[in-house]
């Protein structure tokens, strides 16, 4: 929202909706001054009172377009301007690092008080400086953050939302430390995880590589010949580059400038040092990798030594990266990932879809499938896909009626004499004659629809999903042979285990299932029979009817399932699916 605010992607002349957002934010952050500060988006007001939490008060005005391309209205006038927001709070938190939020417990909680004479434990135990309390802001520092904040909304916007979800992922990171220090250092490597995504990174040389895997390859390689040695050490150099540990270490040393080891270090309690980053970046990318896989928890060495400071050195690890340290590099690294990041502007972008509080939901096919203009030879899967859909729907009364096809059967018409064998072209052929198999028995048959069908009814005769939908909701199950049934019901739940599927509503995939096993049944192949038709409740879990079924055909019972009441629910049967 806030680079969206700022009218970047807006067009010159459109009318604007403005809404000016308020809101009292609470921070440690003291600026000494009444006057309202001003920001690349939005502007503070400070409190007159100074204490260890301090109040100011944010403002944004949030711009949004008043119409559409198209000249339409758009109708929506403003967002709440929560996220809004609270992408100031983190982006301020981040570029004072200190804390910057609404919650005001929180950050009371986050911020060392002076009470009775003792101060209460707080986060800034953990930190060094970024929840201390009452700290003051200069002009300097204040031009250093306008700055910062500028680069970060000029940014190309993928690159603008990746520095983004790091900067929250790192503040929030800190804020939470107290409770669960070892989240916190996960969310830390986490972040900077993210910004690494596409990275490369160089081959390590061979002393670089672990020392267990050398030994595990100098071993398999003793007595060959040096040059297949030779061979096989390059490959797993470049394997080892490609692993996820090494794009991280090389993206965040890449993104170091000297400033990190010079003028950032002063006055820090024992600082990285350079020879020990390497192996320190790898360590803390494997206390990630063991949280995650094995709930492993950082080691306590690593936050619990009294004084914030950017090393441990916990028993069998060697030197790591505290929590404060971890921070500090992060906070480093963002920072010129910002600034060597491009600063074009993406104009594909559609702002209005990444507003807040918008839901994203797959229309009904009802409201798409009648519409010829989208239909090609890519698109056709996804309208069988709707037709499926549509009349299914349509036949268990969860909608009144079908849509009407009419313009897309004519389109379908136009380009199957164009369109060569295949599976492209049966899927076309099983959408004109899904239609006329079920909705135009009757009425609304296209003219000529006999001839196109006679014409390309042999696409529909070799075992597919889409013949059988067809066969199954004519009412006219396809005569395949027992083996053709297992190939096919095989083949179909290998496909759907795959991201490139042709979907099909729930029930049909169940029901393909269903007549696979039963004419393995029929033909006393029980192993088979079983396994199939385990496939078919897993394709709609829970429904009782194909539970019992199973029971029965496991047991070697005579089975039966009504196809019609599967498709549709009760009150239908097979003989009349539509």
């Amino acid at each position: 929202m806030l680079q969206i605010v700022t009218k970047r992607y807006f067009r010159r002349g459109v009318p604007l909706n403005s809404t000016v957002h308020r809101r009292v934010i609470y921070t440690n952050r003291d600026f000494l001054r009444g006057d309202p500060i001003v920001l690349p988006v939005g502007e503070l007001a400070p409190s007159t009172d100074h204490h260890s939490v301090s109040s100011v008060t944010v403002s944004v005005t949030e711009h949004l377009e008043a119409e559409y391309p198209d000249g339409e209205t758009f109708g929506l006038v403003a967002t709440s301007g929560d996220e809004l927001l609270e992408q100031l709070a983190d982006v301020l938190s981040f570029g004072f690092n200190a804390v910057f939020s609404s919650d005001g417990d929180l950050v009371r909680r986050l911020v060392p008080t002076q009470t009775g004479g003792r101060v209460e434990p707080s986060a800034s135990q953990l930190f060094r400086r970024t929840f201390d309390p009452a700290l003051f802001v200069g002009e300097e520092e204040l031009d250093e953050f306008r700055e910062f904040m500028t680069s970060l909304l000029g940014l190309r916007r993928e690159n603008y939302e990746a520095a983004m979800r790091a900067i929250g992922r790192i503040v929030h990171a800190t804020q939470r430390a107290v409770i669960n220090p070892t989240i916190a250092y996960v969310d830390l490597v986490a972040a900077l995880e993210s910004l690494s995504e596409g990275a490369s990174a160089p081959p390590p040389s061979w002393q670089q590589l672990d020392g267990r895997k050398r030994n595990l390859f100098d071993d398999a390689l003793s007595g060959a010949d040096r040059a297949l040695s030779d061979r096989v050490r390059r490959a797993a150099m470049d394997a080892e580059r490609l692993g996820s540990t090494a794009r991280f270490v090389a993206f965040v040393t890449d993104h170091l400038s000297p400033s990190f080891f010079r003028a950032e270090a002063a006055g820090v309690v024992r600082p990285i040092r350079g020879a020990d980053l390497d192996r320190a970046l790898k360590t803390a990318y494997g206390i990630r990798s063991r949280n995650v896989h094995a709930l492993e928890a950082l080691p306590p060495e690593a936050w619990l030594l009294g004084e914030p400071s950017d090393t441990a050195f916990p028993p069998g690890l060697g030197t790591i990266l505290s929590l404060d340290g971890l921070a500090r590099l992060a906070r480093h690294v963002v920072r010129n990932y910002i600034d060597r990041a491009p600063t074009d502007i993406d104009l594909t972008f559609n702002w209005r879809a990444a507003l807040p509080g918008m839901f994203r939901a797959q229309l009904a096919p009802q409201y798409w499938i009648w519409q010829a203009d989208g239909f090609s030879n890519e698109s056709a899967p996804r309208y069988f896909s709707g037709l499926v859909a549509n009349l299914t729907d349509a036949g268990s009364g969860q909608v009144e009626a079908v849509a009407p096809m009419a313009a897309v059967l004519e389109r379908i018409e136009e380009i199957l004499p164009g369109t060569g064998d295949g599976e492209v072209k049966a899927i076309m052929v099983a959408i004109y004659a899904l239609w006329h198999g079920t909705v135009a028995r009757t009425e609304h048959r296209r003219p000529g629809a006999d001839d196109v069908l006679s014409r390309h009814e042999g696409l529909l005769k070799d075992p597919s999903v889409a013949a059988f939908a067809v066969g199954l909701l004519s009412g006219e199950i396809p005569d395949w042979s027992v083996d053709q049934w297992l190939e096919l019901a095989t083949e179909r739940r290998l496909e759907r285990e795959s991201r490139s599927q042709l979907e099909l509503v729930p029930s049909v995939d169940a029901a393909l299932q269903v007549v696979a096993a039963e004419e393995l049944v029929k033909a006393c192949r029980l192993a088979e029979a079983q396994r199939l038709a385990s496939l078919a409740v897993e394709e709609l879990p829970g429904n009782e009817e194909l539970i019992t079924w199973e029971e029965r055909l496991v047991a070697g019972k005579e089975t039966h399932i009504n196809l019609g009441r599967l498709l549709f629910g009760p009150g239908r049967d097979d003989r009349d699916p539509t």
